[in-house]
């Protein structure tokens, strides 16, 4: 398997002629449509043919596409100085005046992030790299974006979070098992000139035994499997004692004030109790803490879902399904849940723990909502519940009521949805939502109940607390 070098002047070089060149996911979209920046293999074919004879495209074809380009017509796009760079990097190979590329650099979330080349299914090696993948997104949608001095990402992978956690940390160190993770994080955060992410190598919380974070992510291989084929995959402990390890030591190793974002799998006898694993992985930590679960699936659906790669050897795919569900059946797993959980670590006598699912198709970038949602868990566990009945609150900005209304215009049905973050929804009893409408006046619960002329109807609190606990509302004072 051939290995990336890390060369930090040729990767600078390399990033600079990529933002001259107009490299971007706006530009990949005009030329290819919205799913373009998202290519696979098997879009190739189609989207080669797409590219008109622009210099563009040429960098399109060799980074995006993975097809191999003519070196003039690469030093025409990117410049002679570059193209010495790919090959320093070890990112192309030269023959007969062709460049063949073994790397992929795809601009992602507003960063160039470079890792290897498109999979093959089975035929990926052990220590395979992988593109910014639908969990990473999920994670990256899950992280609180404020201001931390010292940010910590756990199994970097191609470094994705460390590189969007340098946006807004002052320090920020990376740490995978896989070195060349490592070196296609060092080639990245080169790329895009970010000078405050350090590497480092070894299993999970070992590089950093002792330091606190003020900002922890992890998209670690949480897989829960029976295999140890890929280190991006399979965790190599057994059952979800990888994303145990996970939970539990983020938790040691926030400082005060600190967040920790991570996805993990977990799990449970029943699907009708399926998050106690991580409930109990979570008591006494010190921390706040929002479970949110992403997907779930019993075992044969879990081991369908994750040996799709043996679609075309029927043979093969049947002996997994056997090994992974009986894998898990002796276990004693009935349900497999991925997800997130979110952590706050703060000085308290009380701590706060939710749990709630997620579509994982409806997931953006839910900072905000997460800093209202954790500002809520610290009050309500400090203060207990009957506080929401003298507070002033407001309405959060993306906050929209539907009404359903019958034939003479009464409402028959009210829910309320949080078009942000998770996109949560909550079905309130029509007179409940006349009462909450007031809160958006700066009114207090007792004075909304009072303009409406009636005792608070019954399901108010419950319903108050359900939106403070999910980002509806936030506190004014």
């Amino acid at each position: 398997m051939w290995e990336p070098t890390f060369d930090a002047d040729a990767a600078a070089a390399l990033g600079r002629a990529l933002r001259a060149s107009g490299y971007t996911t706006d530009a990949i979209e005009d030329l290819l449509g919205e799913d373009g920046p998202a290519a696979d293999l098997g879009d190739v074919p189609v989207f080669d043919r797409r590219l008109p004879d622009r210099k563009l495209a040429t960098v399109v074809r060799l980074f995006l596409l993975q097809r191999p380009v003519g070196e003039e017509a690469a030093e025409t796009a990117l410049g002679h100085t570059a193209v010495e760079a790919l090959a320093a990097l070890g990112f192309v190979t030269e023959e007969g005046g062709v460049l063949h590329p073994r790397a992929r650099i795809v601009p992602t979330e507003g960063v160039y992030l470079s890792f290897d080349g498109f999979s093959r299914g089975i035929a990926d090696p052990p220590g395979w790299v992988a593109s910014f993948t639908p969990t990473a997104y999920w994670l990256a949608s899950l992280t609180v974006r404020r201001r931390a001095g010292r940010a910590l990402d756990i199994g970097t992978g191609n470094g994705a979070h460390a590189l969007l956690a340098a946006r807004h940390a002052g320090h920020v160190i990376a740490t995978d098992v896989n070195e060349r993770a490592l070196a296609f994080t060092r080639i990245s955060a080169a790329l895009n000139g970010i000078t405050n992410v350090e590497t480092r190598l070894g299993s999970l919380f070992e590089p950093v035994e002792g330091e606190t974070f003020d900002l922890i992510t992890c998209n670690a291989p949480y897989v829960v499997s029976p295999e140890r084929r890929w280190a991006y995959r399979d965790g190599g402990f057994e059952g979800d004692e990888l994303s145990r390890r996970v939970v539990t030591n983020a938790a040691a190793h926030l400082a005060e004030g600190g967040f920790a974002s991570m996805l993990v799998s977990w799990l449970a006898a029943s699907e009708d109790d399926p998050d106690e694993h991580v409930e109990a992985w979570l008591e006494g930590n010190g921390c706040d803490a929002w479970i949110v679960g992403l997907s779930g699936a019993d075992p044969l659906e879990h081991a369908a879902g994750w040996n799709d790669h043996l679609a075309d050897e029927p043979e093969e795919l049947a002996q997994a399904l056997d090994e992974w569900a009986g894998y898990l059946r002796e276990l004693g797993a009935a349900w497999v849940t991925e997800g997130g959980v979110v952590l706050h670590r703060r000085t308290g006598t009380r701590h706060l723990v939710r749990a709630d699912p997620v579509e994982e198709d409806e997931l953006e970038y839910a900072s905000d909502q997460l800093e209202r949602v954790f500002a809520a868990f610290a009050l309500l566990a400090e203060s207990g519940d009957d506080v929401v009945e003298r507070l002033r609150l407001r309405f959060a900005d993306d906050v929209r009521l539907v009404e359903e209304l019958d034939r003479e215009g009464n409402v028959l049905s009210a829910t309320f949805r949080l078009e942000e973050g998770t996109w949560p929804e909550l079905d309130v009893d029509p007179e409940v939502a006349d009462v909450l409408l007031e809160l958006g006046d700066g009114a207090t619960v007792a004075e909304a109940v009072a303009r409406n002329g009636e005792v608070a109807p019954e399901g108010l609190r419950a319903a108050l607390l359900d939106l403070l606990e999910l980002g509806f509302l936030e506190v004014t004072a």
